[in-house]
C-alpha cells in the first residue's frame, strides 16, 4: 500500500489516494509524523458490526456453558437468546458466528444484519404463548377439515 503524504491530497495525487482508498485502503502520513488509514464506510461498518457481536456472542456463549436457562440480562445484547431452547440457541449461535465470518470476509454488514433480524424477529413470535404453540406444537387432526377442490364458473 503505498503511501501518501498530506501535500498530495491538494495536488495531482487526491484522486490516486481517493481510488486506492476505494479499492482497498490507502494510508496517509500527517506532518507530525502520525499514519492515518482510509476506508470506506460500508468497510467500517462492517468491521464495527462484526466486533460488536462478537463480543456479544463471547458474552452469551460464556453465560450459556455455565447455565441452560440465562437469564436474559445475562445474555446482554442477545438477551432474545432467552426465548430459545438450548437446541434453537446452538443453532442461532452458530448462525451469527458464520455471519460475522461472511461480514469480515466480504467486508458487508449486511449477512450480520440479515441473520440477526432473522432470529430477533424468530424470538419475538417465540415470546408469544399462541405464536409458540403453533410453531413448536405437533398438529392435530381435528385442525386439518376437508375442502372442495376450486371449481371454474364453467363448472356452474
Amino acid at each position: 500500500m503505498p503511501m501518501y503524504q498530506v501535500s498530495d491530497l491538494a495536488g495531482a495525487r487526491r484522486r490516486e489516494f481517493l481510488d486506492e482508498a476505494k479499492r482497498s485502503s490507502a494510508s496517509l502520513r500527517d506532518t507530525d509524523g502520525s499514519v492515518l488509514i482510509m476506508l470506506a464506510a460500508q468497510r467500517i461498518a462492517a468491521l464495527h458490526e462484526a466486533v460488536a457481536v462478537t463480543t456479544q456472542l463471547f458474552t452469551a456463549e460464556a453465560v450459556l456453558a455455565r447455565t441452560a436457562t440465562p437469564e436474559p440480562v445475562e445474555l446482554g445484547g442477545l438477551a432474545w437468546l432467552a426465548e430459545f431452547d438450548p437446541d434453537d440457541r446452538a443453532e442461532a449461535l452458530a448462525e451469527i458466528r458464520n455471519a460475522v465470518v461472511l461480514t469480515v470476509a466480504s467486508e458487508d454488514p449486511a449477512p450480520l444484519r440479515e441473520a440477526l433480524h432473522a432470529w430477533v424477529t424468530t424470538a419475538a413470535v417465540m415470546r408469544d404463548s399462541a405464536r409458540r404453540a403453533v410453531h413448536i406444537g405437533s398438529p392435530q387432526d381435528s385442525e386439518f377439515v376437508e375442502v372442495e377442490p376450486p371449481r371454474s364458473r364453467d363448472d356452474d
